[in-house]
């Protein structure tokens, strides 16, 4: 019975490891579309503000009345639901391991070199890496030439 009480117990371990990672990819799912759900709300929140930022203006424009203090609350208002908006977006793409481009601020895998979506460049390190390597390249054709030339 002692061999079967050191397998079972395998098992045991086993399974606890496995429900512990099938528990932590569940709270991960929900952490992300808790987020998901929150930038959908935000976003429908920016529209609505949008909506009334521009019937304020029409009013103004249409009535001659000055209502320039509730465009400016209405404006900040939006500016601060954007600004909670890209906290949530950079919790989404930290979530799925993706950082944003500097150029169209697009999400794009961390492992990128270059834009998916606009081309651009993303890592400074590699063009640093490039750099070197092409003048490597440059001084080493240079060097066969010149041993070429003496031969």
């Amino acid at each position: 019975m002692g061999k079967f009480d050191e397998i079972f117990d395998d098992v045991v371990v086993n399974a606890k490891a496995a429900a512990s990672a099938v528990s932590k990819k569940a709270s991960d799912v929900y952490d992300a579309s808790k987020h998901k759900i929150t930038a959908a709300e935000i976003r429908g929140e920016i529209n609505k503000k949008l909506r009334d930022l521009g019937a304020l203006t029409y009013k103004e424009q249409v009535h001659g009345i000055d209502l320039s203090g509730q465009v400016q609350q209405t404006v900040a208002e939006i500016t601060e639901l954007k600004d909670n908006l890209n906290i949530i977006n950079e919790h989404i793409a930290a979530s799925k391991n993706q950082k944003k481009c500097p150029q169209c601020d697009a999400n794009v895998p961390k492992n990128s070199v270059f834009c998916n979506i606009c081309g651009a460049r993303l890592d400074e390190v590699n063009d640093d890496f490039s750099s070197a390597k092409a003048s490597e390249t440059v001084e080493s054709t240079d060097t066969e030439e010149n041993t070429e030339t003496v031969e």
